[in-house]
């Protein structure tokens, strides 16, 4: 038997009563006690109404200068030059339902539990590879075991890897009890933590789904600090898949929902938003801490029937693909009221036509007068010799 195996399943015997009754609602003790704070440190003294002596010394360890040391490990993952998710922060991923947030999570996680950064992912994509093999974990709230599973297989013909290796720890827990997510989650992590030797990744998809209700202020609050605390406690990325308001995609909102989407999109070191149109999903750096909005390029991918998986599309070919149909639209448009405002045997003055596209669009005569030239550029119409406009007949 594997001996990561052996000492997984050892480590889990001995400390189940141990874990158990030392959390509380997925929390250490320790950290509700004003004994440590979130990073480890011990709580300064608070002075009594009676006590008129306070030092900087209680302080000190929260006081930020040039000399301190201040680790800043390298970013986890990146996209083209924009760092967008490191150790000791969560990083919230957007999107509208079905709209392509298991598809980048899984590039992610595929390069996480590589050891040696080939992976099939995404161009411009870049996860930094597991060769000690530390712990990556994955905690799903929404699908079903078996399209979980299809996945994660997917997962691992992204990382041209076999079998599932013992350090990817991938868990489906829509049916336990909320009330149970976060203690399942703590426990995962320490078990993970101890067993192989550190966690690599943390991905939760359904991050919203750890509470009763993404509009409650506190509660909102509570499960960010949760996530930056398991973030900060093994100096290891959280992903949050959140999904965002319906139909944000027709008002172009990027923001998530409820408060606790706002509070991810605040607390989080930046917002990774995706967009589908058709079958093609477009995801982009938004918010980022450590990142101008030219470091990062648009990441395009679609499902390949011949790979089984999504594959990257080129950003360019995507525009021009948008801008055509664009055209193809409003072309459309232009035509039909083309046909409506000139059908034979009618011929207007310029000041005519101007006045019936107006009444009949609604709209001002700056732009009355751009739908008369592009009806004119589009040889939908033409200008006669009498000075009127016509219909330019098909065939004619």
């Amino acid at each position: 038997m594997d001996q990561h195996n052996t000492g997984f399943e050892t480590l889990e015997r001995q400390s189940k009563d141990k874990i158990i009754k030392n959390k509380i609602n997925g929390f250490d003790l320790k950290d509700f006690t004003g004994e440590n704070d979130l990073y480890g440190h011990a709580q300064p003294l608070v002075s009594n109404e009676n006590s008129h002596t306070k030092t900087f010394e209680g302080y000190e360890q929260y006081r930020i200068t040039k000399e301190k040391f201040v680790e800043d490990p390298p970013p986890t993952i990146t996209i083209g030059e924009a760092k967008v998710a490191a150790p000791g922060n969560i990083t919230p991923i957007t999107a509208e339902g079905k709209g392509g947030k298991t598809a980048f999570t899984g590039v992610c996680i595929a390069g996480a539990i590589s050891k040696t950064a080939f992976i099939n992912g995404f161009k411009d994509v870049s996860v930094i590879p597991n060769p000690e093999g530390k712990a990556v974990i994955h905690l799903d709230t929404e699908q079903s075991e078996a399209d979980q599973q299809y996945n994660l297989k997917t997962i691992l013909r992204r990382a041209e890897i076999e079998s599932t290796p013992d350090f990817y720890h991938s868990y489906n827990i829509r049916t336990i009890p909320l009330t149970q997510y976060q203690e399942f989650t703590s426990n995962v992590c320490e078990l993970c933590n101890e067993a192989f030797n550190g966690i690599h990744l943390i991905v939760v998809d359904g991050a919203a789904d750890f509470i009763t209700s993404v509009n409650d202020e506190a509660e909102a609050n509570a499960i960010i600090f949760y996530f930056t605390t398991l973030a900060v406690k093994y100096n290891c990325p959280v992903l949050l898949v959140i999904h965002l308001n319906e139909n944000a995609g027709k008002n172009n909102d990027t923001m998530p929902r409820g408060h606790v989407g706002r509070q991810a999109v605040r607390k989080g070191y930046c917002q990774l938003n995706i967009t589908k149109e058709g079958d093609i999903s477009t995801l982009q750096v938004l918010r980022a801490r450590k990142a101008g909005i030219n470091d990062a390029p648009l990441i395009c991918y679609q499902y390949s029937k011949e790979k089984g998986y999504h594959i990257s599309v080129d950003p360019e070919t995507v525009a021009n693909e948008k801008q055509t149909e664009r055209d193809q639209v409003n072309f459309r448009k232009i035509e039909k009221l083309a046909n409506e405002i000139f059908k034979a045997p009618n011929a207007w003055s310029h000041k005519e036509s101007i006045s019936k596209i107006m009444k009949a669009t609604s709209k001002t005569e700056s732009t009355a007068k751009r739908y008369l030239n592009d009806m004119l550029g589009w040889d939908l119409i033409c200008k006669n010799d009498d000075g009127n406009y016509r219909i330019i007949m098909k065939g004619s």
